[in-house]
């Protein structure tokens, strides 16, 4: 009686111990699975972080070659006997990428806009008036004409039209100071770049 005892209990003991061995091994497996998810998980969220810093640095790249787009904007109201005078320093439209030394130079080139609007129907003209001297290779177009002018008086002779009631027109004005065009050029430039750091001129808008 007593060795069958025995027996059952070391059967018994057998069978726990398969148990035990049977859970641990389950545990085991499913500790290895959610490892290796959590590795694929981590591996996906640097990833995505990855691609969130690439996405940051081609943003913040972005930012900064518009930033280098230095645009004036001028508005006029166009009215019947109107005339007002709006003065411009050349400077603040400079392209930053050609901007040398915080002044107008041989190779820099720049834009500024001049905004139209009206309440009626009118036709319009612009007019320039220099205030200082200009740099001789400065010259001055928009992409209507494919004229460019020495001067901003000039290129005023040839921005007349017709403006609506409540329109809006825009209206380009590109500049470059031309360089090493020939050898006369570049010492008249060298020249001029020393004692020219700034020009200025008004902007006014006739309607009738």
């Amino acid at each position: 009686m007593q060795k069958v005892k025995k027996r059952y209990i070391i059967i018994i003991i057998i069978l726990v111990c398969i148990i035990l061995f049977i859970i641990n091994s389950i545990k085991y497996d499913f500790l290895q699975e959610d490892l290796l998810f959590f590795q694929f998980l981590n591996s996906s969220n640097e990833s995505r972080n990855i691609s969130k810093i690439d996405n940051e640095v081609i943003e913040e790249k972005i930012e900064k070659e518009e930033t280098n787009i230095n645009v004036k904007t001028i508005y006029f109201h166009v009215q019947y006997q109107n005339r007002k005078l709006k003065t411009v320093n050349l400077t603040d439209t400079v392209d930053n990428k050609t901007l040398v030394y915080e002044k107008i130079a041989p190779g820099t080139s720049g834009r500024f806009d001049i905004l139209l609007n009206s309440n009626q129907n009118m036709n319009y003209k612009i007019v320039f008036e220099s205030e200082n001297e200009k740099p001789t290779n400065l010259q001055f177009y928009t992409l209507e004409d494919n004229k460019k002018y020495t001067t901003l008086e000039e290129l005023g002779e040839n921005l007349t039209g017709t403006i609506l009631k409540n329109e809006q027109k825009n209206i380009p004005v590109y500049w470059e100071w031309i360089y090493e065009a020939n050898q006369e050029q570049n010492k008249q430039d060298t020249l001029e770049a020393k004692r020219i750091r700034e020009y200025h001129f008004l902007i006014y808008v006739q309607g009738y």
